[in-house]
């Protein structure tokens, strides 16, 4: 009887779904501190909510081929066939579902050594020293049971699932049915196979970054279940390229300090051989306002916050709101690069003081995401007793960054499940004025000096705006700029609205700060991601407007610089800006980065680039091509200071392509050089 069959089906899988109940409570009660955890229980009860969603989801991928092969038989309407079906689901089961508890049980046992789910350091095993990795395990934990152990879930697996499905497999008789009575209950089962293992009735799937439900991330490592995270692993591991960047630009790992050498452009006899990333240590001087203010530091990353846009501000076509205020008053770098054109890529750049590698995994979802580095961003504030604070307008879990960013040097990592639940929110996160205000709210929970890096969502398709917002300026699009737009003109204006949106709530949360108790003590810095997407093209003459954004500095009265940059011409990247900032903020302090401090006067002959193989300086400009080794060479149009026209290769054409092959040869370098010990 087909409603029997399909009746222990559902009865299996719920028994399967509470074995996974079972191990999560398991798993809570062994790994958290009741006491701490009783004062979440909300968030608690939650977690295990969306921790059966997580469960189920796993189950139903088990059952999509169950489903599809009980509606064949069922079609078919062979007696026969049928019961050899039924009879088949016990092995089909046994190896399934044994799988899945053996690989719970393995991320019980990884969790005790990592403090997290299976990650990518499980492909770690095949990568190190594997035989010297198994012998360790077998003289500190009791293989043999364990094995065995391993054998009898499978054991258990197949006499449940034969107990449950074959009682009296006999009376499986496929009755007659009228065929729109089948198609219709055939549509019923796939439908809702589907959804339980889509795990979501939103725009998005059921993922690894839904688990950030609360502000303690042990109760958000409760909700996701090892399943999970191992398949985002193994989506990680294969599309990671790991190349030896090193062989790849040209130099060699025994001989580093020649590619410290071309990248300072110092003699090599200068680099210690021993340890040559000692070159890249610098010590700011000592300031005594400095140490009497000790400034907070808010360096925002803004969602396509592109420079090009901005040239086309006007009255009528006023994208830039209250930031232009702001942007007149305050210094702006205009000829400035994002590290990559997607988020990630820019938001790691800009973090770990190193060029982003070309063609390469992120950094978050790769093995060097487990590392702790001694040149990272936040590490010389942490030196000083900052507080260092990581704030997303999104999920926390996106990325991997709850695992990645702690590690980076970052104490807390705020998402908008930390965030008030009244806060308006779209597809990505809370919107920008929501963010801004809590930033505010951050920098005065209490007196300690705080660097907050933020990265915000708003300005992200599908482009939506909060309800409370009122366009406050008009957006008028001339016949000029509607030339200059290439995509889909309605979805331009929900594009302008929406940067408009992000520009005008980043203008409001500056004036807020300068007019609050902030505004003496906390230096500000803003930038964007990358340029914004899909509204313009771009000739390979105007390649800055289509990479760049802007670096805009707030600086209180007392710890301004004495000379004034010259923002028209000085070059930079996203590795530049925390040198920049350290010296702004940091006295005697010590610290590691391949970047420039743009106010000082080294930055006149500051060479810029990305992993785009965008090259560029004062005077000149390179578009290096790192898959084919091809070189393209320009120099800035005296008559449009924004573009660039071919020209023949230079001395510092060489220099250019120089300095960008070895950046890229010592990220790579630097990436293996985890945990040294700082001067504080």
């Amino acid at each position: 009887m087909i409603k029997q069959f399909i009746k222990r089906i559902i009865t299996l899988n719920i028994i399967f779904a509470l074995i996974m109940t079972i191990y999560r409570i398991i798993f809570t009660f062994y790994y958290s501190d009741w006491a701490e955890l009783s004062q979440y229980f909300g968030d608690l009860v939650q977690a295990f909510v969306l921790g059966v969603r997580y469960d189920c989801a796993v189950l139903a991928y088990i059952n999509s081929l169950v489903t599809l092969f009980f509606i064949l038989f069922w079609f078919i309407g062979s007696q026969k066939l049928f019961v050899k079906f039924v009879k088949s689901l016990k092995y089909y089961y046994t190896i399934f579902f044994g799988c899945i508890v053996t690989l719970l049980c393995i991320d019980f046992g990884f969790y005790s050594y990592f403090q997290n789910h299976m990650n990518i350091l499980m492909f770690g095993v095949f990568e190190d020293d594997t035989k010297a990795l198994f012998s360790t395990i077998a003289e500190n934990y009791p293989v043999v049971w364990v094995g065995i152990g391993f054998i009898l879930i499978f054991v258990f697996v197949y006499v449940l699932t034969k107990l449950v499905l074959e009682k009296k497999v006999i009376g499986y008789y496929i009755e007659k049915t009228k065929i729109h009575i089948k198609i219709i209950l055939a549509l019923v089962l796939l439908c809702a196979n589907f959804i339980i293992a889509r795990g979501s009735f939103g725009l998005f799937p059921l993922g690894v970054d839904n688990a950030e439900i609360s502000t303690n991330t042990f109760i958000n490592k409760v909700a996701i279940n090892g399943i999970y995270t191992l398949q985002a692993a193994i989506e990680a591991r294969s599309k990671q390229k790991d190349r030896d960047y090193i062989a790849k630009m040209g130099y060699s790992k025994d001989n580093m300090a020649k590619t410290f050498a071309d990248f300072l452009n110092v003699d090599v006899s200068s680099i210690d051989k021993q340890e040559p990333e000692n070159s890249l240590k610098r010590t700011t001087k000592y300031n005594k306002n400095i140490e009497e203010i000790k400034p907070n530091v808010v360096f925002i990353m803004m969602e396509a916050l592109g420079t090009d846009l901005m040239h086309y501000n006007s009255e009528s076509f006023n994208v830039l709101g209250e930031f232009k205020k702001h942007l007149d008053e305050d210094i702006v770098f205009y000829k400035f690069l994002p590290a990559n054109m997607g988020t990630i890529g820019s938001l790691e750049s800009a973090m770990t003081n190193i060029a982003r590698l070309p063609l390469s995994q992120f950094l978050c979802q790769s093995k060097y995401a487990y590392n702790k580095y001694f040149y990272t961003g936040p590490v010389p504030y942490k030196n000083k007793g900052y507080e260092t604070i990581f704030m997303y307008g999104g999920n926390a879990g996106w990325r991997n960054c709850t695992a990645y960013m702690p590690n980076v040097g970052f104490d807390k990592v705020i998402g908008e499940g930390s965030m008030p639940k009244e806060y308006e929110r779209n597809q990505w996160g809370v919107y920008d004025e929501y963010l801004f205000d809590y930033i505010l709210k951050t920098l005065g929970e209490n007196d300690n000096s705080k660097f907050v890096y933020i990265m915000t969502t708003s300005n992200h398709p599908p482009y939506s705006l909060p309800s409370n917002y009122k366009q406050p300026y008009p957006l008028e699009i001339n016949e000029e700029l509607k030339k200059d737009i290439t995509g889909d003109k309605t979805l331009s204006k929900m594009r302008f609205a929406t940067y408009q949106y992000s520009c005008q709530k980043v203008g409001e949360f500056l004036t807020k700060l300068k007019n609050s108790k902030f505004a003496d003590n906390t230096i500000v810095a803003i930038t964007g991601d990358h340029n914004f997407w899909n509204t313009f093209s771009y000739s390979v003459e105007r390649k800055l407007d289509e990479m760049s954004v802007p670096f805009y500095l707030y600086i209180p009265k007392k710890l301004r610089p004495d000379s004034k940059a010259d923002t028209d011409n000085i070059v930079g990247s996203h590795t530049d800006i925390l040198p920049t900032l350290y010296n702004l903020s940091l006295s005697n302090t010590d610290y590691w980065a391949t970047g420039t401090d743009l106010l000082s006067d080294e930055a006149e002959q500051n060479i810029a680039s990305n992993c785009l193989g965008s090259i560029m300086t004062k005077d000149n400009f390179v578009i290096y091509d790192f898959a084919s080794g091809k070189e393209k060479y320009y120099t800035w149009n005296k008559e449009k200071p924004r573009e660039i026209v071919p020209a023949e290769q230079n001395e510092e054409h060489k220099n250019m392509v120089k300095h960008y092959k070895s950046s890229v040869a010592i990220a790579y370098y630097m990436l293996q050089k985890p945990e040294k010990e700082t001067e504080k």
